[in-house]
């Protein structure tokens, strides 16, 4: 699994330069969900998400789990109380709760529009990691409970500068470790002296191949959304 500890000091201030709308997203998020459901974000990272929707409900019953652990103290002085946060992988998870609503905003994987089609990007190289994973959000969940995945764009090799004269890139190839997936590596640097660097790996799923692996890990399909920025899988 994918961390992200080598640039949780640097990830706020490249993820709200663009890359990410959280309060769109969140408004999407907002027409499915009430304050009587529980919520649960899988890859809850420094809590962007989650604080945006607090400020659309401060009812909301939220609860965030992450495994890097220096994402989760950012979160949690993002967050302070008023969501529950805890720390866990993925792929071991097991949760004695079960919630009514669970969100991937990239944190497991997000769909990605490549202009045609829209591919399953996630965090996991193999495939019996993946339907783990899916299983254990799965567990998590009560019966017919819905899982709301974002989705982005293209992952594309770019600069962009950022305040403090911190310019970030990012450099995407095609891994040669493992079959189907992309490797891209994040770069902050200042005056050109490297302040972090990270390399993650995506597994990108495609066709027919999507729907198998949702279908394994006991999801059905529910299309996207009314707003096209989420696609909704229901427990089975």
């Amino acid at each position: 699994m994918n961390e992200y500890t080598e640039i949780a000091d640097y990830y706020d201030l490249f993820i709200t330069s663009g890359y990410y709308d959280y309060e769109k997203m969140a408004t999407a998020i907002a027409t499915l969900i009430s304050p009587t459901q529980t919520v649960l974000e899988v890859g809850v990272g420094t809590g962007l998400l989650l604080e945006k929707l607090l400020k659309i409900d401060s009812q909301y019953n939220l609860t965030g789990m992450d495994h890097t652990a220096a994402m989760l103290k950012i979160a949690k002085k993002r967050l302070g109380d008023h969501v529950k946060l805890f720390e866990a992988d993925i792929v071991s998870m097991s949760s004695s709760n079960q919630f009514d609503i669970a969100i991937s905003n990239g944190g497991l994987g997000s769909f990605v529009d490549t202009g045609g089609e829209c591919n399953f990007y996630t965090h996991l190289p193999d495939d019996e990691s993946n339907v783990q994973a899916l299983q254990n959000v799965a567990n998590s969940l009560h019966q017919g409970g819905l899982f709301l995945i974002n989705i982005q764009g293209t992952h594309d090799n770019y600069e962009k500068p950022l305040p403090g004269g911190i310019v970030y890139s990012q450099e995407v190839i095609e891994s040669p470790t493992y079959t189907d997936c992309i490797d891209k590596t994040f770069y902050f640097k200042r005056d050109n002296r490297l302040l972090a660097q990270m390399q993650l790996t995506y597994r990108i799923f495609k066709g027919e191949a999507i729907e198998e692996l949702f279908s394994q890990a006991g999801f059905k399909s529910q299309g996207k959304d009314e707003s096209g920025q989420l696609f909704i899988y229901s427990k089975k």
